[in-house]
């Protein structure tokens, strides 16, 4: 009895030696591959290694944890693209994530996605780039029409799995908080530009692309030089800076955390330093549409004292900041861009030259366009971005393109307005809702001088901006849907 005993003990003792062991070896090799992975890129980084790595982390972070933790990350990364044979990073990763939960949704037998009211626009949006396939006149265009479609097809998905996980105010206000470290982080990199520019931050990852002119610094110095940061684009990172600092400023003013206001008053300092720096007109349009758009509508907030404080503070921030950027470092001034600009009738002079070449490409297929990619040509046929979203979906996409568009924009509109039907006070779903619609107007204003669907970044900006409003206005729905709880009336004696 006790020689059995003594085997059982034997027995259960060798089962949790080998079940320890089958545990701690794969995590221990797990351990060891990383760290290897790590240190290798550490020496000598490479880019898509580096995205490989962390689409496969995302692979099974997304199998394990909820869905919403995925969209948090790629909010996180998609500022940082990489450029691969047939795409960008961004449509690989943002094609895998809906894959994924399709899976999952098909295992637990449940909705892939929820319906909104910018299903059908979508729709007819969709069929606006497959239909002007008909005028591409080269296989080149074609193959590149079709990555500009996939493109727009993971935007679209981006929003819908936006609106599918996003299902409650925490979770919004934890996107919204993402998007601005993100946005923060490519702001860091114009900073840095403007200290040293065409430097590389990270050997292999990250680098100021952007050219330095022929005189190198110094030249630099006495031209004066538009910051782009890792973007190398001046006006996509005044943009990004604009329609995000509304909410960094909301978060610094309402945060109670002493800490936690600090960080936000930061980022919003270093938000504004970089759109500044890039010397962008739009940018700063972008600035002054926020100051008085939101001072307007967050008026009831606030006294008549700190309203002047407000202003004057404001005012004085701003123009002491242009002279010290523009003075002391290679940045130039987009205010004196915006006094000096002239303009030709209602076009600025900047834009003679990509506006009205625009349109008269547009009347060659004014119903379906040229085809979903912009080519730009050479020679003879070369021709400059249209510097303006409405006219480049009318040449691409035609007024079918720009219709549907349009019909998302209208709809996107009546959503953001909202908040007018929450009971006035300090709410503070109806204040993101605010900031959305200003975000909203923003980005309408700011595409009259810049175009959003050449790059692999900026349409997903825009989506996620429509994915927050459809949220928002699902969330003050619910709210008004709620009855209110009213205490019974005591019984008469």
């Amino acid at each position: 009895m006790n020689d059995r005993a003594q085997e059982n003990k034997t027995a259960r003792r060798g089962h949790r030696v080998l079940d320890a062991a089958l545990r701690v070896i794969p995590i221990g090799a797990l351990v060891a591959a990383g760290a290897y992975f790590t240190a290798s890129q550490t020496l000598r980084p490479n880019q898509r290694a580096i995205k490989a790595a962390v689409i496969l982390a995302l692979m099974v972070f997304m199998f394990r944890f909820d869905m919403v933790y995925s969209l948090y990350a790629f909010v996180l990364l998609f500022f940082f693209p990489s450029g691969i044979s047939f795409g960008s990073s961004n449509n690989v990763i943002m094609t895998i994530i809906p894959t994924v939960w399709a899976v999952r949704a098909a295992s637990i037998k449940t909705r892939l996605f929820v319906k909104t009211p910018l299903d059908w626009p979508h729709g007819v949006f969709i069929m606006a780039y497959v239909v002007s396939l008909v005028n591409v006149e080269s296989h080149y265009a074609l193959v590149h029409g079709f990555q500009v479609i996939w493109r727009q097809l993971c935007c679209i998905g981006f929003f819908a799995m936006l609106v599918t996980f996003v299902d409650d105010e925490k979770r919004l206000m934890r996107l919204l908080k993402v998007a601005c470290i993100a946005d923060a982080l490519v702001m860091s990199t114009a900073v840095v530009e403007l200290v040293a520019p065409g430097t590389t931050i990270i050997p292999g990852w990250l680098a100021i692309t952007k050219p330095l002119s022929e005189g190198g610094m110094y030249t630099a110095r006495i031209e004066k030089m538009r910051v782009g940061g890792v973007l190398a684009s001046d006006a996509n990172l005044a943009d990004f800076g604009t329609q995000l600092l509304g909410f960094m400023v909301y978060f610094a003013w309402r945060s109670k955390n002493p800490a936690a206001k600090t960080f936000w008053a930061l980022l919003s300092a270093l938000t504004l330093s970089a759109v500044l720096s890039t010397g962008n007109r739009g940018g700063l349009i972008g600035v002054f549409i926020l100051f008085a758009y939101g001072m307007f509508l967050f008026r009831k907030q606030m006294s008549f004292a700190r309203k002047m404080l407000i202003i004057t503070g404001s005012l004085a921030l701003l123009v002491s900041a242009d002279y010290v950027l523009s003075t002391y470092t290679y940045a130039t001034s987009p205010i004196q861009r915006l006094l000096n600009t002239e303009m030709v009738g209602v076009v600025p002079e900047t834009r003679t030259m990509t506006w009205w070449p625009s349109i008269k490409k547009s009347m060659e297929h004014p119903f379906v366009g040229s085809g979903p990619w912009f080519e730009i040509g050479k020679g003879l046929s070369f021709q400059f971005w249209p510097h303006n979203a409405y006219l480049y979906y009318l040449q691409t996409l035609g007024l079918f393109g720009l219709g549907a568009f349009t019909w998302i924009m209208v709809r996107v509109t009546r959503m953001s307005l909202l908040f007018r039907e929450r009971v006035p006070g300090r709410d503070t779903l109806a204040d993101l809702a605010i900031l959305s619609h200003i975000w909203l107007v923003i980005f309408a204003v700011e595409q009259l001088g810049i175009d959003h669907q050449r790059d692999d970044i900026y349409p997903y900006v825009v989506w996620m901006l429509f994915g927050v409003i459809t949220i928002l206005a699902r969330l003050i729905h619910r709210r008004q849907e709620t009855p209110v709880y009213t205490p019974p009336r005591p019984a008469e004696s």
